[in-house]
């Protein structure tokens, strides 16, 4: 390898240049012959390189450059990698790093030999790397710090010393996958009666910047995940299986790493009611769909009428009733926030359940229950919900949890006919077991 250094020899001829005769002076003269042409790496120095378990070797291009005074000229130039040894001398003990080369056959070199014609202002080297390999030479030292350090030079033109040098170091593998952008269930809310037909996106993505590969991805329903979703959430989400459409397949092109997939939802026929489309990644062309993050729950609900509260009852299974009237059951209906029901506390707590049975005084087909708790006071935690005809035989339609806020929260139910609506809080979030809420609406079809 050729050091050279010129910059000081070459301000001085061109300073003698300028105090003679151009005549008298050629440029040829004045410029020693080997500064005519010179070589370089136009990427050097540590570069930090992330590869990617496609099933096909990971390919690098870098350019070498011709320059000097008379880039016409012909030139020649090789690419060759430091040995172990040299490797250790040069960057290892000086660094304190336990660098090592990549195994021959974890790597190879295209163009490694460059003749560069007159007209070649410069040539590309090919560097492909092999992941599976590099991924057994980490796996047989991970202490270690796995490079490919490579350096230019030539037997007959001049390389540039601060350019001759490129250091590549392999941090990381990844196994490309498709998934989507966003699994979590997140209601989108239509008022029944005034829905129509509405889209929402899905979008699906590489894990990775998409590089090189056209990646086509198919897509289905999903429909036992409804089952098993409603099971370990005790939801009662009913599956869209009509009203909808989506392309069946799309292709995340070279360059693109996400893209949309739209759903189409007709809902004018849509009864109120909690609703999911689980779409799956069913299969991709390259690569695998990333297991849980290949469904998208597309979940919305329509709501039904509020009802108007008008005339309604109810009975609490206990109260404290205080001298400002809070702690009362009828404070449910009252619109007011700020009063609220409250389960005794005076002389004892009694044990859960709780129960708020309503009265709405006619039948109505019951689609939604909505709760907002006292404020302030993180007491009930779950129970469920019953509808019934009489007030005396129950139907249970759903269940609630309830989230440490005081914003109204929204439950839907299976839509049930009936008169009657309890409320029957079966955990707590206090010691006591206290329960208490400020509001209570109830959603239907009359």
């Amino acid at each position: 390898m050729k050091k050279i250094v010129y910059l000081s020899m070459l301000a001085g001829c061109l300073v003698s240049l300028g105090a003679c005769n151009s005549s008298e002076y050629d440029l040829e003269n004045q410029i020693p012959e080997r500064y005519n042409k010179i070589l370089y790496l136009q990427t050097t120095g540590k570069q930090e390189l992330t590869l990617y378990d496609t099933g096909e070797n990971n390919t690098f291009t870098y350019a070498v450059i011709k320059s000097g005074s008379e880039p016409t000229l012909t030139a020649t130039a090789d690419l060759k990698v430091l040995t172990q040894q040299e490797l250790d001398e040069r960057y290892g003990e000086l660094e304190g790093v336990n660098y090592k080369v990549l195994s021959g056959d974890a790597y190879s070199l295209g163009n490694s030999h460059m003749e560069f014609a007159s007209q070649d202002r410069y040539q590309n080297v090919t560097v492909s790397v092999d992941p599976t390999k590099v991924q057994a030479d980490m796996e047989a030292d991970p202490t270690a710090v796995w490079v490919l350090p490579l350096y230019a030079t030539s037997e007959v033109d001049s390389i540039n010393a601060d350019k001759n040098n490129l250091f590549l170091q392999f941090t990381k593998i990844l196994k490309p996958a498709v998934q989507f952008s966003n699994t979590r269930v997140s209601i989108i809310t239509k008022q029944y009666g005034l829905v129509g037909t509405f889209t929402q996106e899905a979008l699906f993505k590489l894990d990775v910047e998409n590089i090189s590969w056209d990646i086509t991805c198919s897509f289905t329903v999903d429909a036992e995940y409804v089952n098993n979703y409603n099971t370990e959430h005790k939801t009662t989400y009913k599956l869209l299986d009509a009203h909808y459409s989506f392309a069946e397949q799309m292709v995340l092109s070279k360059g693109t790493t996400e893209a949309p997939l739209v759903v189409t939802i007709e809902g004018a026929n849509l009864e109120p009611g909690d609703y999911m489309l689980p779409i799956k990644i069913s299969n991709t062309s390259l690569f695998l769909p990333k297991e849980g993050e290949d469904v998208y729950p597309l979940t919305f609900r329509i709501m039904g009428t509020q009802l108007s509260r008008t005339g309604w009852t109810v009975v609490a299974s206990s109260q404290t009733v205080e001298g400002n009237g809070n702690g009362a059951a009828s404070n449910i209906f009252d619109d007011n926030i700020n009063t609220y029901w409250h389960s005794k506390w005076d002389n004892g707590y009694p044990p859960l359940p709780h129960d708020l049975v309503i009265d709405t005084k006619t039948m109505h087909e019951f689609t939604q229950i909505s709760l907002q708790r006292r404020l302030g006071y993180n007491y009930a935690r779950s129970g469920y919900f019953y509808v019934s005809d009489t007030g005396e035989s129950w139907q249970e339609v759903g269940t609630f949890t309830m989230e440490n806020q005081d914003a109204v929260q929204t439950f839907s139910i299976t839509p049930t006919k009936g008169r009657y609506v309890k409320v029957e809080v079966t955990e707590s979030n206090n010691n006591n077991n206290c329960a208490a809420f400020s509001e209570v609406y109830l959603y239907g079809i009359n």
